[in-house]
């Protein structure tokens, strides 16, 4: 409320001093006894506050005051702008009987600031709420680019008789694809309309279109001319669709690494496709792929991601992506531990993350073949097992500290470890 006053306070400040300046007279000059008595002109600040009202998005307001002023003024220049807002506030109201009597008046005006491409377009917008035949027919005796884009995004009927106009005018892109996305059905006519296409239209939005139209209804042929002059993520997912169906892995990987851009977007199955593939053609694949076909909430991630850097042997990428996990998920790929230790891809500072698994005799042994005996005391961690214990001892034995050694060796309540480790110490190795 309180901007309203305020908007009809600043235009009637400002109306009147524009009125009063216009209109002052010499005031040494005296009256004239006869004086005829001026006109009420107060309708013009319906005008300039109408205008303000109109750019605050006072809408209410704007048409109340352009009404007003227009039941006063409908021929000037300022007449013709008025009517021009008031159907434009009366389209966002969604008053389109209001607006169409209104839009027809303009007709009387000519005003360089009216957007003509909006009004044809405001126009046959109208028309498609009002009455899809009145719609049809404006578009029939006045075939414009600008109307049959608008009729294509309705709800009325696109028929023979609006198809037929795509050959009379000169469509754009944008019109073109709203009207082919009605006429699905009729193949010919999608097809014909692909054929004459002008190369200056071939939009990647209409080129889209046409592609995944080809692929859809089997038009084999159609479709890989068009990918030879245009290409894109899901037209590139076809592609290897259509591979993968033949059976083809080799075909799938070549392809992949062809068609497939670093900044594509494509649906999981297409890279989940490539994992498969290169694990059937027994070949590498990058592991980012893993991210890409199951993402990194789904429960097998952990163990598909990190067999995949087991595959590649790759010392740097383990290390590093079981340094991202936590203990917890690490108990999950305690079955790749044996591997990664006895391929010595480790990462000692990460070995602790393996103290609670199982079955951790293969570990120790290959660790003690590497003479990592530093490796050993970190796997064994806080010590909370008899075997841990064992091993234990013997790296601390073989690291010179004898002091922890027996420490340790104290600590053996198992005797066939204690056992153990006692003749492993008397050989000298083990």
């Amino acid at each position: 409320m309180y901007k309203i006053t305020l908007t009809f306070f600043s235009i009637l400040l400002f109306a009147f001093n524009g009125y009063s300046a216009d209109n002052k007279s010499n005031s040494n000059s005296k009256k004239s006894e006869t004086e005829v008595k001026a006109p009420d002109m107060s309708f013009n600040d319906d005008y300039f506050v109408g205008l303000k009202a109109y750019d605050d998005g006072l809408y209410d307001v704007a048409e109340s005051c352009f009404s007003n002023y227009l039941s006063h003024e409908n021929k000037s220049q300022q007449a013709g702008f008025a009517t021009y807002l008031l159907y434009q506030v009366y389209m966002s109201q969604g008053n389109y009987k209001a607006a169409q009597y209104t839009f027809t008046q303009l007709s009387n005006f000519k005003d360089s600031r009216f957007n003509k491409q909006k009004m044809l377009k405001d126009q046959m917008f109208i028309e498609t709420k009002l009455s899809c035949d009145g719609a049809k027919n404006l578009l029939l005796i006045n075939p414009k680019n600008e109307y049959l884009e608008v009729y294509a995004k309705s709800s009325c009927i696109v028929d023979k008789n609006i198809t037929n106009i795509l050959s009379k005018i000169d469509v754009s892109s944008e019109t073109l694809y709203s009207v082919l996305e009605r006429v699905q059905k009729d193949k010919e006519l999608v097809f014909s309309t692909y054929d004459n296409l002008k190369p200056e239209k071939r939009t990647p939005k209409l080129m889209n279109f046409y592609g995944k139209y080809f692929y859809s209804n089997n038009m084999k042929s159609e479709f890989y001319a068009l990918y030879k002059i245009y290409q894109d993520s899901e037209l590139a997912s076809f592609v290897l669709d259509d591979i993968w169906k033949s059976g083809d892995y080799k075909k799938y990987i070549t392809s992949f690494k062809k068609e497939v851009k670093n900044d594509y977007k494509l649906d999981k199955v297409v890279y989940c496709r490539m994992i498969e593939a290169s694990n059937k053609e027994m070949v590498n694949f990058d592991c980012d792929l893993v991210d890409k076909c199951l993402g990194t909430k789904n429960p097998d991630f952990n163990k598909t991601k990190l067999a995949c850097y087991m595959r590649k042997e790759d010392k740097d990428k383990i290390s590093w992506f079981i340094g991202t996990l936590t203990v917890q998920d690490t108990l999950k790929l305690c079955e790749y531990n044996k591997y990664i230790i006895g391929k010595k891809l480790y990462d000692i500072k990460f070995l602790n993350k393996f103290e609670k698994c199982p079955d951790k005799a293969s570990m120790y042994e290959s660790l003690l073949k590497f003479k990592d005996y530093n490796a050993v005391i970190k796997l064994g961690g806080s010590g909370n097992n008899q075997l841990d214990i064992a091993y234990m001892a013997i790296a601390y034995y073989y690291l010179g500290n004898n002091a922890q050694y027996n420490n340790y060796l104290n600590k053996l309540t198992d005797v066939d470890l204690s056992g153990m480790v006692k003749r492993e110490v008397s050989r000298g190795s083990l």
